[in-house]
């Protein structure tokens, strides 16, 4: 029996705040990054437009329940770029309405995805400009339980020049709901990858295919009916509970002109028997660049939270494009250098436990 975990640990500086996660859910063909043309003046994609606009919600997971808490919306804040600044709020107070500076940029709304309701946010403005070209970030802030705990998401403003070619990867749940998660509410999930040119689609010159991550490297994922099917040309990925151990990372790749381009999604399975405990020595998952994170990973039964013996654990180092930095077996307990988070920046900490 093997299970695994992934971590994502990024880069911060003096000042930044310690966050859970935020998901992002996009409409097919738009991306977490937004070009701008200085030539033209054009926004790709164009958030304005309704077909284009991106919502951002809190996805805080609670390893001791084994579920996604649900913020207190009463509470709630959202910034933009500095979650200490009252004059970056982008609601009037807590829990109110979008303050009239940001009302052509954002709207407040909600998400429900397994039969969950999150607070969360429309991104209803472009953030790129000819006066701002720099990446944007949306902090949340709320209470979970008496835990007062900050979100953020980013969002890349880059300038079109030339070719920016990327592969973009939209997940959804049986339902057509933007989800990565395997539960009790989906037991599907369908992956579809597509290659763009400065945000627009581009019809790749070579074929598709797709690879997971494991313990040993990538290895490539094939066609087996009811675990991992595929279809659309390869660019159609679509993942049963059997393709899933706790969470697992599966990459897009395509050649086009010669260059191979890859992409890497996360995904989990939240009903399995077992799950590994990551035990991480920090609360947040951004590293300074003169820290060190200690992990010492356990395995506990879903059922009960107790720790369970006889399993082997062993972790790998990746880098965004899965390339693997270091690796290592047989451990009970391994460091992560903020050296090595800054210089590559950011990794994916993968924590396999094997039990024969």
């Amino acid at each position: 029996m093997n299970i695994s975990a992934i971590d994502a640990l990024e880069a911060i500086v003096d000042g930044d705040t310690i966050v859970p996660g935020m998901n992002f859910v996009l409409p097919t063909g738009v991306g977490k990054t937004q070009y701008y043309n200085p030539s033209t003046k054009v926004c790709t994609p164009d958030y304005t437009k309704p077909a284009n606009q991106i919502i951002l919600y809190p996805y805080c997971y609670s390893s001791n329940s084994g579920k996604y808490l649900v913020p207190s919306s009463e509470q709630m804040m959202w910034y933009l770029n500095d979650p200490d600044s009252s004059s970056a709020q982008i609601l009037t107070t807590k829990g109110g309405a979008v303050a009239s500076k940001y009302a052509d940029m954002f709207e407040l709304t909600t998400y429900t995805v397994n039969n969950q309701t999150f607070p969360a946010l429309k991104v209803i403005g472009n953030l790129a400009s000819a006066d701002n070209l720099n990446d944007v970030v949306i902090y949340f802030k709320s209470v979970f339980g008496d835990m007062e705990i900050t979100c953020h998401g980013d969002i890349a403003v880059k300038e079109s020049v030339g070719n920016m070619f990327d592969i973009l990867i939209n997940c959804v749940n049986e339902d057509g709901i933007s989800d990565t998660v395997i539960d009790n509410n989906s037991e599907t999930l369908t992956l579809t990858a597509s290659l763009q040119d400065s945000g627009a689609d581009v019809a790749a010159t070579g074929s598709w295919s797709w690879m997971r991550a494991t313990a040993t490297g990538l290895v490539a994922v094939g066609h087996v009916a009811g675990v991992t099917e595929l279809t659309n040309g390869n660019k159609t990925l679509k993942l049963y509970e059997g393709a899933i151990e706790g969470t697992e990372e599966y990459f897009a790749v395509v050649t086009h002109n010669g260059t191979t381009y890859r992409k890497g999604i996360q995904v989990c399975d939240t009903h399995d028997p077992y799950y590994i405990n990551i035990g991480r020595s920090q609360a947040g998952n951004l590293v300074k660049q003169e820290a060190t994170v200690t992990y010492t990973p356990q395995v506990l039964a879903r059922s009960s939270r107790t720790v369970q013996s006889g399993w082997a654990f062993s972790f790998v180092l990746r880098d965004n494009t899965g390339n693997t930095i270091r690796s290592g077996s047989s451990i009970t307990t391994f460091n992560v250098t903020g050296e090595e988070v800054h210089e590559n920046g950011g990794l994916n900490v993968h924590i396999s436990a094997s039990k024969s």
